[in-house]
């Protein structure tokens, strides 16, 4: 029985203890870098002219920019082992199957890191309200309560779990600079997609355009109704939208299906890499 080909739940237990105990320490100055880091942007996020004003909040947008940025460097920091051949050659011969190996650094990329990052941002809230109350006598007003009651909080999250599957996909494609790399390409992609969704909407409505950027892809475009639409006549635009039956389809694939693909992805690229 070869070890890259199967899967055993005792192997990968065993391996992912193997794993949590050789980077303990890397996990644990993760999260204190990671709160003095957030305790520092909440510092000045909090200020106006130097002086901290504990009803300006702003939680959601900090909370949010710091999950994507750094999760998205945590993940590029995995599969490191491959860009060094030595290294390389030693994780893809350690006896435990490439799948195991796989899970584990993603299961550590995901739920390890989500957990590592709220730990870490909520001891960066406590420092600071408590820093607060000591200096105002008031406590940081805490929006993240009244926005994470939202529906569009999920999509976000969404979002990240997309980015962070691109993100590991780049990371076993490139053995090095894969963060600067996976970001462009990925920039590209989006551009293209967009210019590409620009290039049929004025194939199709051309004139009736309300401009260039008057859409946007896979929700809807932007149009001047009328029978002779003209920029130097009064103008009733309408913002056509997808049909529902389109538009569900759609977002349960971008929402449920992506991210699984672009892990198999992953996951395949890694089977088939030789260093």
């Amino acid at each position: 029985m070869q070890t890259n080909n199967v899967f055993s739940a005792g192997r990968f237990g065993l391996y992912m203890r193997k794993h949590l105990i050789d980077n303990y320490r890397i996990y644990g100055m993760s999260v204190i870098v990671l709160t003095v880091l957030l305790i520092i942007i909440l510092l000045f996020n909090l200020s106006d002219n130097f002086r901290v004003q504990p009803v300006i909040s702003r939680l959601m947008p900090l909370y949010f920019m710091g999950l994507f940025l750094t999760g998205l460097i945590f993940t590029s920091l995995s599969f490191s082992e491959l860009a060094n051949k030595s290294q390389g050659i030693d994780y893809l011969l350690f006896p435990a199957s490439q799948l195991e190996k796989y899970l584990s650094t993603l299961v550590v990329t995901t739920i390890g890191f989500l957990l590592i990052y709220h730990f870490a941002f909520y001891l960066a809230y406590l420092g600071i309200d408590g820093v607060l109350a000591l200096r105002t006598g008031h406590h940081m007003e805490n929006d993240l309560r009244r926005e994470f009651s939202k529906d569009y909080v999920k999509y976000i999250y969404y979002g990240w779990f997309i980015t962070q599957a691109v993100m590991l996909l780049g990371t076993i494609y490139f053995q090095k600079y894969s963060f600067i790399k996976t970001v462009f390409l990925f920039m590209i992609f989006l551009l293209s997609l967009y210019f590409l969704n620009t290039l049929f909407a004025y194939i199709f409505f051309g004139s009736r355009m309300v401009g260039w950027n008057g859409q946007f892809p896979f929700i809807g475009i932007n149009v001047m109704l009328g029978e002779h639409p003209s920029e130097y006549a009064p103008q009733t635009h309408k913002f056509l939208m997808l049909p529902p039956n389109v538009r569900d389809g759609l977002l349960f694939f971008a929402k449920y299906l992506v991210t699984p693909m672009l892990w198999t992805l992953a996951y395949m690229r890694l089977r088939d890499k030789e260093m």
